[in-house]
């Protein structure tokens, strides 16, 4: 009867235990986060992190990881724009400039009709055998080029800008041409009025073409443009003939009619070529400025993409992965949540807690950019038969945009390191240094990124109309920061301010390099000295995350391996070293009541053994026992040799010296 009045008291006591912690994980009450509970959620985290980095890696790592990628690039940069045009035919009709060293709208012309003509049209293999008609539309044996090849230009209206009064009656100012801005384009139709020639649409601004950039500035959208002739042509009595043949005469009809003229600011050639061995599209743009200023200045731009991006088994792989780091990113979203739960901490004192959310934010925004710029590939119902123009530039720009967030991403992930070295005793020296020297860093930091805006400003206002890297203050800013480092040249400057320049670069040179880098480089030594003073002779190799998460796993597999044998004892859940009251009193973070639990449940399982089982388990527990005595004996034994013994070894060092001393005197007074 006493029997069965305890076991009733212990289950409505195990019921009331129960009952009080659901309601404390419920959001009543939340538990004290221990050093052990934080320790295994940091290994926890390590895991998943490590998980994560790998996959992330194998994803955007491996589909670019070619250098053939980086060939294409280069190929068709020096094929249209940069090398030689008698590297492709020694035919004179195809002499011309190359297009980086194009000085006029001549020398556009030339290129254009010339180099440039040749290389989309190409009419002989590289053995002389001629291609057929069929055959062009190709580029190097490899690359089909995909849509038409386009010309256009933007204008600005007449008298877009104000003659000052005293040249208001010169005969040479009878116009003013600004240089290009949205409100001063020109919209106009222009030109011999034309309406019967394929080209008679190059005068008529066309609404539809997509904006550009150049090196001087950027381009809205629409503009005066023609699309040549695509691979198959004919001519007007429907006959097939070669394309390069009508595209030349096209474009000699432009350059006769004037298509090209004064209120030109801006011209650009744009063909699109896709290689199937490498599944990549190639937008080359070959953009030449006419600013107001009177020169010209070429601008090239080769800009490859995997727009198709799903098309292998390789390809449906990395997709596969993909989908596992957006579990991964969810899953540690739920972690957050439910650690946030249970226990007494707040997201904002959690620094990284906070960094995670932003990594997360980086992810999610590189998937609409994935997504955008599918979206985008889609909507232009491609179709590699039908030779129209297609708007690839911005699938090129959106695939861009989601390459450079990945790499920012990757950046983070990489740093995120820091939080599980920080806990790595040797790697926490050097992180320790850096939180010190963080302070004077930032001031220093300060005070350089104002006289670099100093210097900058100077630089502008004394060399902006002499010294390219100076022309404007954006371009000086960042040239001032790179002179910390190289490319300051002192003829440079000397030779555009006889005074001003050595005085720039002097004073540049002494007041940036030899005072402010190192102050920085001083500041960092101070730092790092200084740790090592307070941590001296204090180099334990230890990770607690590693070690407790090691620890809960063992618990957990020894719980486990004890329940299939007997099933008759609830486990605990994994990593659940925390008491309900929240309070951890144990050495092992655990708390009292749960440490009660656990030793009344294995006296249960330990009952129900045989003397055999019983022998093993009493026998593992004794050598842990005994592996802990000894960790605390020799935690004894270092505390002695670092304290108890200089103490000793002083004192019998004194005594011997009182003792010698009585032994002098006690003779001396016996001689006497």
């Amino acid at each position: 009867m006493a029997d069965t009045t305890s076991l009733a008291k212990s289950a409505a006591t195990g019921k009331s235990n129960r009952t009080g912690a659901s309601s404390k994980s419920g959001g009543l009450k939340k538990m004290q986060l221990t050093e052990h509970a934080r320790n295994a959620r940091l290994g926890r985290e390590l895991l998943g992190h490590s998980v994560f980095l790998a996959v992330f890696c194998i994803v955007t790592i491996v589909p670019v990881d070619d250098p053939n990628i980086e060939n294409l690039t280069y190929s068709m940069r020096s094929l249209f724009l940069q090398e030689d045009n008698l590297l492709f035919n020694s035919n004179s009709s195809f002499v011309g400039p190359r297009f980086v060293d194009v000085m006029s709208v001549s020398d556009y012309w030339k290129w254009v009709k010339g180099p440039m003509l040749h290389a989309v049209y190409m009419t002989d293999w590289y053995r002389g055998d001629p291609w057929t008609v069929g055959d062009q539309g190709v580029i190097a044996g490899h690359n089909v080029i995909v849509g038409t090849v386009n010309l256009r230009q933007k204008r600005v209206r007449r008298a877009s800008c104000v003659i000052p009064q005293k040249f208001a009656g010169a005969q040479q100012l009878d116009d003013c041409i600004a240089d290009f801005h949205p409100t001063v384009e020109d919209k106009e139709a222009y030109g011999p009025f034309y309406t019967e020639p394929e080209w008679a649409t190059a005068f008529v601004f066309t609404e539809s073409w997509p904006p550009f950039f150049g090196e001087i500035r950027a381009y809205s959208s629409g503009g005066y443009g023609i699309e040549l002739p695509a691979a198959s042509c004919v001519d007007g009595s429907k006959q097939k003939m070669p394309c390069i043949t009508k595209a030349a005469e096209m474009l000699y009809d432009m350059e006769m009619t004037g298509w090209v003229d004064h209120r030109t600011r801006a011209i650009m050639t744009e063909l699109t070529v896709y290689n199937p061995p490498l599944n990549r599209f190639a937008l080359i743009q070959a953009v030449l400025e006419m600013p107001a200023s009177g020169a010209v200045s070429p601008y090239v731009n080769v800009r490859t993409a995997k727009l198709i991006r799903y098309a292998t088994t390789g390809d449906f792989a990395i997709l596969g992965l993909e989908i596992a780091l957006l579990l991964l990113v969810l899953f540690d979203i739920m972690e957050k949540v439910l650690f946030y739960r249970q226990f007494a901490q707040r997201l904002r004192d959690n620094a990284w807690d906070l960094y995670d959310i932003l990594l997360h934010t980086g992810y999610v925004l590189y998937l609409i950019f994935r997504v955008v710029a599918i979206s985008k590939f889609e909507g232009l119902q491609f179709d590699p038969t039908v030779r129209t123009y297609y708007n690839f530039a911005d699938a090129v720009y959106w695939h861009d945009i989601g390459e450079g967030c990945a790499a920012v991403i990757a950046w983070f992930i990489w740093f995120r390191l820091m939080k599980f070295l920080n806990e790595f005793s040797w790697a926490r020296l050097i992180l320790q240094s850096l939180r010190k020297a963080a302070g004077p860093l930032v001031g220093l930091f300060l005070v350089g990124f104002f006289l670099l805006m100093a210097f900058a400003h100077v630089g502008l206002l004394a060399f902006g109309t002499h010294i390219h890297d100076l022309r404007t203050f954006g371009a000086a800013l960042s040239s001032a920061f790179r002179f910390l480092f190289a490319g300051m040249r002192y003829e440079e400057f000397r030779s555009a301010g006889e005074v001003l320049g050595p005085i720039y670069y002097i004073c540049f040179k002494v007041w940036m390099v030899l005072i402010m880098v190192r102050f920085a480089v001083a500041v960092l030594l101070d730092a790092y000295r200084e740790v090592m003073d307070e941590n001296r002779n204090r180099w334990p190799l230890s990770f607690p995350p590693l070690e407790a998460l090691a620890k809960d796993v063992a618990m957990y597999w020894e719980e486990r391996r004890l329940r299939q044998r007997k099933g008759s004892s609830e486990m605990r859940p994994f990593g659940g070293s925390v008491a309900a009251s929240g309070v951890a009193h144990t050495l092992s973070g655990v708390s009292a009541s749960v440490h009660t639990q656990d030793t009344k449940g294995l006296e249960q399982q330990m009952a129900q053994l045989d003397a055999r089982e019983m022998y093993e388990v009493l026998q593992n527990r004794v050598a842990d026992l005994q592996h802990h005595m000894d960790q605390r004996i020799s935690n004894v034994e270092k505390i002695f040799v670092t304290t108890v013994a200089p103490l000793v070894e002083t004192l019998d060092i004194l005594v011997r010296q009182q003792t010698e001393n009585a032994a002098l005197l006690a003779v001396r007074n016996a001689n006497k």
